[in-house]
């Protein structure tokens, strides 16, 4: 489980923003930062810790266009899968080394949730890896 000493999920927007980013290519800081309104500061937290808990992982540096090389990231994870019920989104990743991780993760305020019955799940399918 992806879960900090307190209980809280280790992963809130900005981390599921970069997870989302990198899952569809291999981005530096800045790119994230930049086309998912990540602040630059937030991005470099974020990115060390779904490092640490090996969501993501480097891939390289990019020196094109640039004084310093900038490092590349790319998501570790082969599929994921969201639930929602009982008010609480379920987020479950697959990673490419096979092994699974489930957090939950609060709804962002701008989702608006109804009070009535959510339709029952279904299958989202398999999103290819970057």
């Amino acid at each position: 489980m992806l879960y900090d000493s307190d209980g809280q999920s280790l992963l809130d927007d900005h981390a599921l923003r970069i997870l989302i980013a990198l899952h569809q290519e291999s981005l530096t800081a800045q790119e994230i930062a930049t086309r998912y309104r990540v602040p630059i500061a937030a991005c470099y937290r974020r990115i060390r810790r779904l490092v640490s808990l090996d969501l993501i992982s480097e891939a390289g540096f990019v020196t094109e266009g640039r004084r310093r090389p900038a490092r590349l990231y790319k998501s570790e994870v082969d599929r994921f899968q969201i639930m929602y019920g009982n008010g609480k989104m379920l987020l479950q990743l697959l990673l490419r080394n096979g092994t699974e991780a489930k957090t939950v993760v609060g709804v962002p305020p701008d989702v608006g949730v109804s009070e009535r019955a959510p339709p029952p799940p279904h299958e989202v399918g398999q999103y290819p890896s970057a």
